[in-house]
């Protein structure tokens, strides 16, 4: 494991994926994942290489700051979420991007990694804003974004396609 915080509200905690998670990301993921967050389903050497990625990105100060999400009672890997420091939607702006596994949908998970993702943004950043940019028609996603005290900001085009985006002020 990295050097690297672990945040918590009691009920989750974010801390930096490991080697060891890779099996359990996998199985985690379903067609809504791949749909949504993914691009396509995972293999289990892509997940490998995302968490070298981001273990590499935490060693050398790097843009990338990938989470898992835990249960604190069970330490069970219950999602993911992550912010690219480096890809501003706007000066002073982040994106920051989330999936939670199946059976842990709709019970607050994501709407807590969420939050946790801003303390942390908050103490160890300079970012104004959090940016979510999701697809039209995710509309579980905007629904927690709505709930999350994000702002709609309209439709744009990125270079994935349209993306409706959603900011929340960290400051």
């Amino acid at each position: 494991m990295l050097n690297q915080p672990k945040l918590t509200d009691g009920v989750i905690f974010l801390q930096p994926l490991d080697a060891e998670d890779a099996a359990a990301h996998l199985a985690g993921e379903d067609e809504e994942m791949a749909k949504w967050v993914s691009g396509g389903r995972s293999t289990l050497a892509g997940v490998e290489a995302f968490i070298r990625n981001n273990q590499e990105s935490w060693r050398n100060g790097g843009p990338r700051r990938a989470f898992g999400v835990f249960d604190c009672a069970s330490s069970r890997l219950l999602g993911f979420i992550e912010v690219n420091l480096a890809r501003l939607v706007e000066p002073g702006q982040v994106n920051v991007s989330y999936g939670v596994f199946p059976q842990w949908r709709r019970q607050g998970v994501a709407l807590r990694a969420i939050n946790l993702m801003g303390e942390y943004l908050r103490a160890e950043t300079e970012a104004r804003q959090m940016v979510l940019r999701i697809m039209p028609a995710n509309t579980a996603s905007h629904k927690l974004a709505e709930k999350a005290g994000f702002t709609f900001c309209g439709l744009f085009d990125e270079p994935e396609g349209r993306m409706v985006r959603y900011v929340r002020a960290l400051r």
